[in-house]
């Protein structure tokens, strides 16, 4: 992307995959660029390597999946048989990171 139209022109799927394109660098983007708007992809395409042996990888964000992993979690069973004060304490696991596994597998329940 060499210009602000090249951007315009890509927001939100093709700046969404583009290499090394997080969703804290694509909100950043996005509130310089587009004032007011907030695209909120159903699922999140990371070009981040994975987690080797979690059916988790591409569900949740790489830094969740690695927090669940160091946790022993890396399938969907075990994530939904672990109660929400387990998973806070695991290291490197916090609010923000188990508001996005309730986004993504508890939709519309608010704890």
């Amino acid at each position: 992307m060499n210009t602000v139209e090249d951007v315009h022109n890509a927001y939100p799927h093709q700046l969404l995959k583009m290499w090394g394109m997080g969703m804290l660098r694509f909100r950043q983007i996005e509130a310089v660029f587009f004032p007011g708007e907030s695209f909120t992809p159903t699922r999140v395409y990371s070009p981040i390597r994975h987690i080797k042996g979690s059916s988790l990888n591409g569900t949740l964000s790489p830094a969740a999946v690695r927090a669940l992993a160091r946790g022993g979690i890396t399938t969907m069973d075990q994530l939904l048989a672990t109660e929400r004060k387990e998973l806070m304490n695991i290291k490197g696991l916090g609010a923000l990171k188990l508001q996005e596994i309730e986004r993504v597998f508890f939709p519309g329940q608010h704890n």
